[in-house]
């Protein structure tokens, strides 16, 4: 069994919300902190203040994998007072998040303890059916399908994602949930995996119906902005493409002025090795081939910095800096994750695609020969 078992407990990093932070307080606020501090505790919130340290306390040592003996005493320890919370406040202001953090000790527990699941699975059909809210029905129903996978014979990497690479039986479990469950926190992150292959099979369609889901139901989420951008780009290949911008000299740049010409923007950062290499290599391809033309989106903080980086490069195509960085509003509409990253348009203003690293030689190459 232990050799079946592998220990991966960032719970923290893959199931957001199981960290809580207490709000910051301003200084003006003060008179009200200490009228606050002066209200008498309610006996339910007593004891959630009570569990909240004892989470905390294990949500640091995670970052370490906490191997220590006092690992499992530790959950054991935490588990006991989450489950006294829940049956003496069953209808408590931290109901959710309490079960919610039940589940998961459950997990750590059985998986620091030799992979003996069934304590897990068998709170999570009594709360499939009986929940007490529809947010610890959705909590069950993710955990179901990681119960479910267990009891596979090939499952080998049981983490608090069912699992790493979804198959075919996964993605359809993954499907349904997301279709039962749009509102669940879960969402947004079973919605990426099913967008990625959707990406990868070309199911655009898919796609498009991922990112109608998510912005009905998580308009303001980062993933929801972040698959947007990527379907906007996805969609965007084939089609007319251009980028206007003030340059730092203060001269409006518009690369529909280069008709006729194969146009490299590129996104880059003097901050970045890799997109300072690339950057030096876009400008020799530039200088080797007289009908290229090329402009950058630069992620740099300030433009001090990037006319640094520039100048040690010995670049002079103009330039997009906003200073804001990864915020930058060329990469935020067109879903650049990294960097450096190359749009090539072609000769008709067509974007031919994006390439990252080399890739983008392979496509200009292409773009010149039509």
């Amino acid at each position: 069994m232990a050799a079946r078992i592998t220990l991966l407990l960032s719970l923290t990093l893959v199931a957001p919300g199981l960290l809580w932070a207490q709000t910051g307080v301003a200084v003006g606020d003060a008179a009200q902190v200490s009228d606050a501090a002066s209200q008498p505790v309610s006996r339910d919130e007593a004891l959630w203040q009570e569990i909240l340290p004892l989470h905390e306390a294990l949500v640091a040592r995670q970052a370490g994998a906490d191997p220590s003996a006092a690992a499992l005493p530790r959950r054991r320890t935490l588990l006991e007072r989450v489950r006294l919370y829940l049956t003496l406040y069953p209808g408590g202001p931290h109901r959710d998040e309490a079960v919610r953090l039940e589940l998961t000790m459950l997990f750590e527990i059985a998986t620091l303890s030799g992979g003996e699941f069934e304590r897990l699975a068998a709170r999570v059909r009594d709360y499939l059916h009986n929940p007490p809210s529809e947010r610890v029905l959705h909590e069950a129903a993710y955990w179901a399908i990681f119960c479910e996978r267990l009891k596979r014979p090939t499952t080998t990497r049981p983490t608090s994602v069912p699992v790493t690479a979804p198959d075919a039986s996964l993605l359809a479990a993954y499907r349904q949930y997301v279709e039962r469950y749009p509102a669940s926190r879960y969402t947004p992150r079973l919605a990426t995996v099913l967008f990625e292959q959707a990406h990868r099979v070309g199911d655009r369609q898919t796609m498009r119906r991922l990112v109608k889901r998510l912005s009905e139901a998580f308009p303001d989420h980062a993933v929801t902005a972040l698959l947007a951008a990527q379907l906007r780009r996805e969609e965007a290949v084939g089609g007319a493409f251009w980028l206007r911008f003030r340059g730092v000299d203060g001269d409006w740049v518009d690369t529909r002025e280069h008709a006729g010409c194969v146009v490299l923007i590129v996104v880059w950062a003097g901050f970045d090795a890799g997109a300072r290499e690339c950057a030096a290599s876009v400008d020799a391809f530039r200088q080797a081939h007289p009908q290229v033309r090329v402009v950058g989106v630069n992620l740099d903080a300030t433009r001090d910095q990037m006319s640094a980086a520039c100048d040690a490069l010995g670049i002079d195509w103009p330039q997009f800096n906003d200073g804001l960085g990864w915020a930058n509003e060329f990469a935020r509409t067109w879903g650049v994750r990294r960097i450096p990253c190359v749009l090539v348009v072609d000769r008709a203003g067509r974007l031919v695609g994006f390439g990252g690293n080399w890739a983008w030689e392979q496509l200009a190459a292409h773009a010149l020969e039509n």
